[in-house]
């Protein structure tokens, strides 16, 4: 029995791992992926450290540990998140604005006395390193912890990361999250936008953003760390929370990895018994209405606030509307406005006909996996490009925010209420959407740990990643067979002058001798 006893001490041993998984945007949206695979990790029976904004506080979870940096919160007291659009802005402000936000929020967690203390752990506390893709400068934790590092993104991979870990990034193929998407990709003009914004995303990265990166990230992880760059280059692995409807379908390297359905494992609050009393007894239906966490009422406007009560006040239905408040002047009769709702609850209802959402990723996969039909007003980063592509797949509508009014927002809300073929057509991409082998979660676990057993998973990292652009464009070659071009015809065209010269000074010779006969 003693032997039996250690034996079983000894696999448990080698089946746990110190893993810290570090989340660093200061929203729920975002926690609920990292919550999702810090709790699991920690049920699986490895030792897992947790940094985040909002912690779980949930004590049969005997293996996790979180350390809270909710002060990353304060960062929005100063910031108006729907400018990070090109409605609001220049793309090259709206670059500008999400350098400095990223920067501002990484210092203020650097400042943290809880992060402080995490710095002064030994070198190889931690057996895998998990961070949130967006923030260059974490990735130097792999230089103070020497550990494989994992990143995470809770929704698609940015243009500079898919070059940085050698993705093809083809500007008219496979577009970013800022481009244009108001005509069709085989104009001419959106082809230019397309290349205009992968150049300046490219130029802005290179010679701003992983500059300024390396720079602050220096201070608190040493001198001696290789470019940030660099680092991002020796990342084991990076896994993308992007599902087969939303997806560029881009081929990817080996070490990248597309997986969804990551947040939908989460659990939350049971819903309220007046919350199931409405929606249960929505005679004619009930109509859904959120714009998620990261844009928030104060910030839009009187005008459109009002556009957007008034235009639910008109529906024959039942509306639930997330609200900075439970109450508001003139608020109609079928509207009931909370600042919470369960939504996993209220996307699940029979009863629910319509969902008016800000386009987010995970509200939009909540959406398909239960086949309700969309009304998408699109605020910032990913969210146009997820109204686009929901609304090219047929189970959507989009109204862009300066131009709602109240009599466009309920026709449009009507519009896929009263044609079928929106649901219909919701219906066959949630089929598309859960016909997977296993869930994102397990996979992700099984790759994390297929990254601990082979110390790292070097074996997976694409040889592109580690070329400099000039080669990756053969610039060099290209230049060497110029310059033997240029050389040849130099050459050519001397000799021929040479040869013409001999010819004509010997064509003199023999003229001058003819005449002298």
């Amino acid at each position: 029995m003693k032997l039996l006893i250690v034996l079983a001490l000894v696999v448990s041993t080698v089946n746990s791992a110190n893993i810290l998984v570090f989340s660093h945007t200061p929203a729920i949206s975002h926690q609920f992926v990292f919550r999702a695979i810090s709790r699991e990790l920690s049920l699986r029976g490895h030792r897992v450290t947790f940094v985040t904004s909002n912690p779980m506080a949930d004590p049969s979870l005997t293996n996790l540990t979180e350390i809270d940096i909710s002060i990353s919160y304060e960062i929005f007291k100063n910031i108006d998140a729907s400018v990070f659009n090109r409605e609001a802005n220049s793309i090259f402000k709206v670059a500008l604005l999400g350098l400095k936000f990223t920067e501002d929020l990484f210092m203020l967690q650097m400042s943290a006395q809880c992060m402080k203390d995490l710095l002064k752990q030994p070198q190889n506390s931690y057996d895998l390193l998990v961070v949130e893709v967006g923030i260059p400068a974490y990735h130097a934790l792999q230089h103070k912890f020497k550990a494989p590092l994992v990143a995470v993104s809770s929704y698609s991979i940015p243009t500079y990361l898919h070059a940085t870990l050698g993705n093809p990034v083809h500007p008219l193929i496979y577009t970013g999250m800022f481009s244009d998407f108001s005509d069709s990709i085989r104009s001419i003009w959106r082809n230019f936008d397309n290349l205009f914004i992968y150049l300046l995303e490219t130029f802005f990265i290179n010679f701003f953003g992983y500059p300024k990166f390396d720079e602050i990230a220096r201070t608190y992880f040493g001198d001696d760390m290789p470019y940030i760059q660099d680092l991002m280059r020796e990342t084991s692995l990076t896994i993308s929370n992007v599902n087969p409807i939303i997806s560029d379908r881009r081929p990817l390297a080996p070490n990248v990895i597309e997986v969804w359905n990551l947040h939908l494992n989460r659990t939350e609050d049971p819903p309220t018994s007046d919350i199931r009393r409405i929606v249960d007894e929505a005679k004619n239906g009930f109509v859904y209405f959120s714009l998620g966490t990261n844009v928030r009422f104060e910030q839009v406007g009187a005008e459109f606030k009002e556009n957007v009560l008034k235009a639910l006040g008109q529906l024959p239905f039942t509306v639930l509307c997330k609200w900075q408040s439970e109450d508001h002047p003139g608020k109609p009769k079928n509207v009931v406005l909370r600042k919470w709702f369960p939504q996993q609850f209220v996307m699940s209802h029979p009863n629910l006909k319509v969902f008016v959402t800000q386009g987010g990723l995970q509200s939009s996969e909540e959406a398909i996996i239960n086949g309700v039909p969309l009304v998408i007003i699109p605020f910032l980063g990913d969210q146009p490009k997820n109204a686009r592509l929901l609304t090219e797949q047929g189970m959507a509508e989009t109204i862009s925010p300066s131009a709602l009014t109240a009599d466009i927002l309920k026709n449009t809300i009507l519009k896929v209420e009263n044609d079928k073929s929106y649901r219909s057509r919701a219906q066959e991409l949630r089929s598309i959407f859960l016909d997977q082998p296993q869930s994102g979660l397990d996979k992700v676990i099984w790759l994390f740990e297929y990254v601990i057993r082979h110390k790292g998973a070097k074996h997976l990292k694409s040889p592109s990643a580690d070329i400099s652009l000039y080669e990756y464009f053969l610039v060099d070659v290209f230049a060497v067979i110029f310059a033997a071009l240029f050389l040849w015809y130099k050459l050519a065209k001397f000799l021929l002058k040479l040869i013409i010269g001999f010819l004509m000074k010997k064509k003199r010779v023999v003229n001058s001798t003819k005449k002298k006969n």
